[in-house]
């Protein structure tokens, strides 16, 4: 009971967090930073403000990664992931512009969008699953609902199995999934992105959806995952290696489809037995990703 109290507190307040912290810190930013987007010297003014805040930013961030895994701190690279995403929240404002309100936290992306505001949309072939689907910012929040779901479950089994002193958690949602928290996050934040995608705005609002800073966050935390079983792999041994071999990594997939989405491993160590084979694995990976985007673009398909 207590760690279902607790998991569900934390996941209402991810709830609160993701649908209405948003809005009010919006108003409150506004008397700060009011809309400049028809104000080519004020957007400049402001941009060379926000310009060193946005670099410096990112560069933290960049090394919190790095550093993370670097002294496997996990936590260290996971905050940095969550934090690279949190300007998506942005996009929850009536009339997002750039510069406005909790648009200013795109200063964080201020790197690629200098680059070029389509940066941004590399990563789009995730979109693919619902390109025609009606009612997509609909099937967005059904899908964040489900990813806030699965996260409860996850950190109510997670607790529970603390609380009773399990080594290793394989039972309810852990029978389903060796990560089911850090499923929950991706399909939370999979969601957003197909909601703010496909939102109506109004005035001309900044409207780049942000597919690569989603692949890049999902791709780190699935690099996260990875290296927390290296250290379940060196505690529990043989113990661990059966949990896995009788429970799928993330969610359940057929077997061809397991088979399609391990080619690419044959390129990077295998059977990412460390450090090194997990971060070419990611990088492959997220390469293949973007490589394939770039082509949907140029074909003017996302």
């Amino acid at each position: 009971m207590l760690a279902l109290v607790l998991s569900t507190v934390l996941t209402v307040a991810l709830f609160y967090t993701t649908f209405e912290v948003p809005v009010l810190l919006d108003k409150v930013l506004h008397q700060y930073f009011p809309e400049v987007f028809y104000d080519v010297e004020a957007v400049e003014s402001v941009l060379s403000v926000l310009r060193p805040v946005g670099y410096a930013t990112l560069a933290i961030i960049t090394a919190l990664i790095i550093l993370g895994f670097t002294i496997k701190k996990s936590i260290l690279a996971s905050l940095g992931s969550l934090v690279l995403y949190i300007p998506t929240f942005g996009y929850f404002a009536y009339a997002m512009f750039f510069l406005t309100g909790l648009g200013v936290l795109r200063a964080l992306w201020l790197p690629l969008l200098e680059l070029s505001p389509s940066t941004l949309k590399l990563g789009c072939v995730v979109y693919l699953p619902f390109s025609y689907v009606p009612h997509a910012p609909l099937v967005g929040l059904v899908i964040t609902f489900i990813g806030l779901f699965v996260f409860l479950l996850g950190v109510t089994t997670w607790l529970y199995g603390r609380f009773k002193g399990y080594e290793i958690v394989d039972f309810w949602v852990y029978r389903h999934s060796r990560h089911p928290q850090y499923l929950g996050f991706i399909l939370w934040s999979y969601g957003l992105l197909i909601f703010v995608s496909n939102k109506v705005y109004v005035r001309g609002a900044f409207t780049t959806p942000p597919a690569l800073i989603w692949l890049t966050s999902s791709m780190l935390v699935i690099g996260i995952a990875l290296f927390e079983e290296l250290e379940m792999r060196k505690r529990y041994g043989v113990r661990y290696e059966e949990y896995c071999k009788k429970t799928p990594f993330m969610v359940p997939l057929p077997g061809i489809l397991t088979r399609a989405i391990k080619t690419p491993l044959r390129f990077a160590g295998g059977y990412l037995r460390s450090m090194r084979g997990i971060a070419l694995a990611i990088t492959l990976y997220a390469a293949i990703l973007i490589a394939i985007s770039y082509v949907l673009m140029l074909m003017s398909l996302c």
